[in-house]
């Protein structure tokens, strides 16, 4: 009962205190709710292990990140919106440093300063340094500092050890950019040295490529271009895009021994898992620790159907083959228990047309794939490259203010902490709020002043979701210079259009499609607004109240939001 629950729950805490827990964040890339059984009856792909930690825990249907992913990064590391970093949209590669500014406390630093071991695999994406990068080269081109940095610096002076991280194996940009080169720490691993790429790569036995520069359209009609001579250096001579979660997996799967293995207590443990899956260019392996992972689609010509290979689905299955691998492995180490686990994705998913990067073997002999370069909602085609919708029944993908392109998929296990199992939560939460809540479900002491400011505890509503109210009352998902605010029902959109701003609200209540613009000019179909009189008014007076608790948030970035 709901009084004998009260009545354990301090017996509970007070285990939980004594004996601190693990902290394992595992965090997907582009991945929408869509693209999981857990949270869409649509969803193409079996994702069984992913399945079983929302069984195992509470799955948060009202989560959000921001648009894209680093400022979604930067936000679950600092506890901040992104505005309140080095650059208001974020920082990205090796251009002038991490997002992260000096005396921003990560939550990796939390821990470890309350004991913790800290391990951080995978894409960083916030941003970083080259260390002692020449002077003429702080002006210069991308190209040039990454290509110095392979040649000659092989270290980073902004990077996951400096943000409180014992231990990492990362990529400063993921899968997508350069430089294509695995960093134990601060330093560059490369053992055969490093090389040029060029704007595609060399195809593997099973027919993908593995890495290469790409940008939206772009890929349309691009062919192989390979290397001049005069051209730089982006990326580790052995470097295997397509075997990247493989290599997370297996660092984790060696953390996790080496702890079973090690003599005495252990400290308890922070770890960020942050994979490539599902991001651009898609390019899986055909097996995973031995298992076949591809998934099939078959064509709809009458004539003569084709199997194709859908290598955004095969993301979606190795991602959850990584899920299921570390599970086991902490199972098998008696450490599953003691582990808080967190799910989540750094962004909404991805469009028709996206999910069609990488899908071919670009090569001088190869022609472009049959694109369909066609968005669902506006043409009621879908290319069978596509799979299924990664928004489910929500508008708009990956870097869109609507809801489709910043809810995401958060589930959060941990049943001997009072989790509990196959919990579901409608609360309003963000990634941002990560940082108190888990520190909070540690027994840990509270961000410090100034620190994580736009992080709210959600322990109390993550433990009792039926009890209580909602930990917070609105949520900003800033994308400057345009922002979104949620506040209950309604969610308000100030779009830059220029020097212009165009402002949306939806009742999402009564239009969870976000179909109906209730202030003028029109609505998304570019009808009247159906709203006038009273009921118009009473819309442009929740606006103006929402636009005024924006700017309160925004606070020294209010002049790019108005």
């Amino acid at each position: 009962s709901a009084q004998l629950l009260s009545l354990l729950l301090p017996l509970v805490e007070s285990f939980a205190r004594a004996r601190p827990p693990n902290v394992l964040i595992l965090l997907a890339d582009d991945l929408g709710v869509g693209d999981l059984e857990a949270y869409s009856a649509s969803a193409l792909v079996p994702t069984p292990a992913i399945s079983a930690l929302s069984a195992a825990g509470v799955r948060f249907t009202d989560a959000h990140a921001h648009p894209i992913c680093s400022p979604s990064r930067y936000s679950l590391l600092s506890g901040n919106y992104v505005f309140r970093g080095r650059r208001l949209s974020s920082s990205w590669g090796l251009s002038g440093g991490s997002q992260l500014l000096p005396g921003q406390r990560t939550i990796a630093e939390s821990f470890r300063a309350a004991g913790y071991a800290t391990l951080l695999l995978g894409k960083a994406g916030i941003g970083g340094e080259v260390a002692a990068l020449p002077d003429e080269l702080r002006r210069s081109t991308e190209d040039d500092r990454v290509d110095w940095l392979l040649r000659r610096g092989r270290r980073l002076a902004d990077g996951p050890a400096q943000w409180g991280f014992d231990e990492s194996l990362s990529m400063v940009s993921g899968i997508q950019s350069p430089p294509y080169a695995w960093f134990n720490g601060s330093v560059a691993s490369l053992p055969r040295g490093s090389r040029c790429w060029g704007t595609a790569t060399h195809a593997t036995r099973t027919g993908d490529w593995v890495s290469g520069k790409f940008a939206g359209t772009g890929l349309r009609h691009r062919r192989y271009t390979p290397c001049g001579a005069g051209d730089g250096h982006d990326g580790a001579a052995d470097w295997e895009g397509h075997m990247a979660d493989a290599h997370v997996a297996q660092a984790a799967l060696g953390f996790f021994d080496r702890r079973r293995r090690a003599r005495g207590p252990q400290p308890p443990f922070f770890a960020l898992v942050a994979t490539a899956a599902v991001h651009a260019p898609f390019t899986p392996p055909d097996r995973f620790r031995d298992a076949d992972i591809r998934t099939w689609v078959a064509t709809s010509e009458v004539a003569a159907p084709r199997r194709l290979h859908v290598p955004h689905s095969s993301m979606v299955a190795e991602l959850d083959a990584v899920v299921g691998a570390l599970m086991a492995a902490l199972r098998s180490a008696g450490e599953l228990n003691e582990t808080i686990v967190v799910f989540a994705s750094d962004n909404g998913g991805l469009s028709c047309a996206t999910k069609q990067h990488g899908s071919w073997r670009p090569s001088p002999e190869t022609p472009a794939p049959p694109f369909e370069d066609v968005s669902p909602e506006r043409s009621g085609l879908q290319s069978p490259l596509c799979g299924a919708n990664s928004s489910a029944h929500l508008r708009g993908h990956k870097g869109d203010l609507y809801e489709g392109g910043h809810r995401v998929p958060l589930l959060v296990a941990w049943p001997a902490g009072g989790v509990p199992a196959g919990g579901e939560c409608g609360d309003l939460v963000g990634l941002t709020d990560l940082y108190a809540t888990l520190l909070d479900l540690a027994g840990l002491a509270p961000p410090a002043p100034g620190q994580a400011a736009d992080s709210v505890s959600f322990k109390r509503r993550l433990l009792r979701p039926r009890d209580g109210h909602p930990a917070r009352s609105d949520l900003l998902v800033p994308s400057p210079p345009s922002w979104a605010l949620r506040w209950s029902r309604w969610k308000l959109i100030s779009l830059a259009h220029g020097s212009q701003r165009a402002t949306e609200l939806f009742d999402l209540e009564a239009d969870p499609g976000e179909t109906t613009n209730l202030l003028p000019p029109h609505n998304v179909s570019g009808q009247p607004p159906r709203a006038s009189g009273e009921a118009a008014s009473r819309h442009e007076a929740t606006a103006a109240r929402m636009a005024q608790r924006a700017d309160q948030i925004l606070g020294r970035g209010v002049s790019w939001a108005r």
